[in-house]
């Protein structure tokens, strides 16, 4: 029971890092380009964040809950220590203000945490029989798509909103733009909540399994309710050290290219999540940004900055899987039980 409550508490503690981490994602357009003030953008991002409760089936969180590790090798243990990886990297990339996916970080953590678990009882060499391949090969392969469809759909849109307002005066365009953003921008936070939320209902749903609170793998109520409500909160937080990154730095946004980004961030995510993949929201909004600063003109985008977070979403899956192993490492060294 003690190890249960602990987990449930681990995974809202990582709801929340994921909702002001990736906050950035919802709000960094709208609050660059001055639609909203950062207070008002961060309560409309909350509100839709959380309303996708109500419209999302749990695909997602299936996949991520009972189709990346093989349940029977799942203890409450390596759910502990795959939580706290993915936390410790979600806290030091939002420290030094990189963009990174807190849904890989907790698909990392899990699976390093449980690899080095079996591995530690049955041998090295066969620690990765706890990997469900048919699981990862769609989430890995979207690693790469998602950034890129993202980066693609937000050039397209752009150039085609500028040969479409081409003969509009810029003030007139900008008033029309401010208004459409408002629905590009919760389109975004409504795509972001029914994905990146339903990564820790998989987690805790697993959870429950394990410690034998359920007889087969079901995402309760209550469950999704926590977990989008707890993201809708970390999201009223802010993030703000991300925002300024995404927001500012890698390229300068306006309302005609902020609703863009958001329209085909939000277009990618959707497809990703009707398709049950745990995608990386973060990813695909860089990438949106991304597509429509090189849209207007390839110097407007700092592409040295943009290279430097492509690092970090390489080394966000075995960064989280290492802290997690390590964490699984002195655990077991200091409970044997474990």
């Amino acid at each position: 029971m003690f190890l249960m409550v602990l987990v449930i508490g681990l995974a809202i503690a990582f709801d929340f890092v994921n909702g002001f981490h990736d906050a950035s994602n919802s709000i960094a357009t709208i609050v660059a380009t001055r639609v909203l003030s950062p207070k008002r953008a961060v309560l409309w991002a909350a509100s839709f964040n959380f309303a996708a409760v109500f419209i999302f089936d749990t695909g997602v969180a299936k996949t991520v809950g009972s189709g990346m590790v093989a349940l029977e090798y799942v203890t409450l243990p390596i759910i502990l220590t795959g939580l706290a990886g993915a936390i410790v990297w979600g806290l030091t990339t939002w420290w030094f203000k990189f963009p990174t996916s807190s849904s890989h970080a907790l698909l990392g953590g899990y699976a390093g945490a449980a690899i080095t678990h079996h591995a530690l009882q049955k041998g090295w060499e066969r620690g990765f029989d706890v990997i469900v391949p048919s699981g990862w090969c769609g989430t890995l392969l979207f690693i790469v798509l998602a950034p890129a469809l993202g980066m693609l759909l937000g050039t397209l849109s752009m150039k085609a909103v500028m040969l479409l307002t081409a003969r509009l005066h810029r003030k007139q365009s900008d008033k029309w733009f401010d208004r459409l953003q408002l629905l590009s921008s919760a389109f975004l936070s409504l795509t972001h909540g029914g994905n990146d939320a339903q990564k820790t209902a998989g987690i805790v749903a697993g959870a429950l399994l394990t410690a034998g609170y359920t007889d087969h793998f079901a995402i309760p109520a209550w469950v999704l309710f926590i977990s989008y409500g707890t993201m809708a909160l970390g999201t009223l937080f802010g993030g703000w050290r991300i925002v300024d990154t995404m927001g500012r730095r890698l390229t300068r946004l306006k309302p005609i290219s902020g609703f863009c980004a958001e329209s085909s961030a939000a277009a990618s995510i959707m497809l990703a999540t009707l398709l049950h993949l745990p995608v990386s929201t973060t990813h695909v909004t860089t990438g949106s940004i991304l597509g429509t600063g090189a849209a207007r003109q390839y110097k407007a985008v700092r592409w040295n900055l943009a290279g430097n977070i492509f690092i970090a979403w390489i080394l966000t899956i075995p960064m989280a899987a290492l802290i997690s192993s390590l964490l699984t490492l002195v655990l077991k060294f200091a409970c044997p039980l474990a």
